[in-house]
């Protein structure tokens, strides 16, 4: 189902970015900036809390064991907020530039996908947490009913569909390098850097 999710947030993005330039004819940089605010909004900063403790954990330079306590930690530190900065300034600024809005829709779709396929595929880092209560059901069997969708979506973006392959292999080697595997941290920190990544593939 994380695909139709993705979806769903396509659907809300395409809209609001139609009502923004064709009916409010605002601003491009102030229709970057609400835009990246409702893309935050409507995950409830789901994802972007878990970017913000990747990059904790993977800047804080510690052994494994270490960087794993990180990602579970509350709070935030330095390189969190660094992180959070710069990924809001570059959605904001690339809502702002795209002029080639046509079925960007479906980058949600694809972040989603990309999300299932390391969700389904790779080994999880820890017992607990949110990846280990998505995954319990996973099967290796899914994987045919995740290459059928990309299949199919490939047909509307191909150009999108391979740099999210991309994102989702460096993603899950850094993963698997780093962190031994994956955690809904992970998961979320891969929605936020690969939405970036396709974005500016689209501009």
């Amino acid at each position: 189902m994380l695909p139709v999710s993705g979806l769903i947030f396509g659907v809300f993005w395409q809209v609001s970015f139609y009502v923004l330039t064709e009916i409010l004819t605002i601003s491009e940089l102030l229709r970057g900036f609400i835009m990246m605010f409702l893309t935050l909004a409507l995950t409830g900063g789901l994802h972007m809390d878990g970017f913000m403790d990747t990059c904790d954990a993977i800047f804080s330079h510690r052994d494994r064991e270490t960087r794993l306590r990180i990602l579970s930690d509350t709070h935030s530190g330095s390189f969190a907020v660094m992180g959070c900065v710069i990924i809001l300034m570059a959605k904001t600024l690339l809502f702002a530039e795209l002029v080639n809005p046509q079925k960007f829709f479906i980058i949600p779709v694809y972040s989603r996908l990309g999300m299932a396929i390391l969700l389904n595929n790779l080994p999880f880092a820890k017992s607990d947490g949110l990846a280990v209560t998505l995954g319990a059901l996973r099967r290796r069997s899914d994987n045919f009913y995740l290459l059928a969708i990309l299949l199919i979506l490939g047909l509307v973006n191909a150009k999108i569909a391979l740099i999210m392959m991309i994102c989702a292999a460096c993603w899950g080697i850094i993963c698997v390098k780093i962190f031994g595997g994956i955690t809904g941290d992970l998961l979320g920190a891969f929605v936020e850097i690969s939405e970036v990544i396709m974005l500016t593939g689209n501009l």
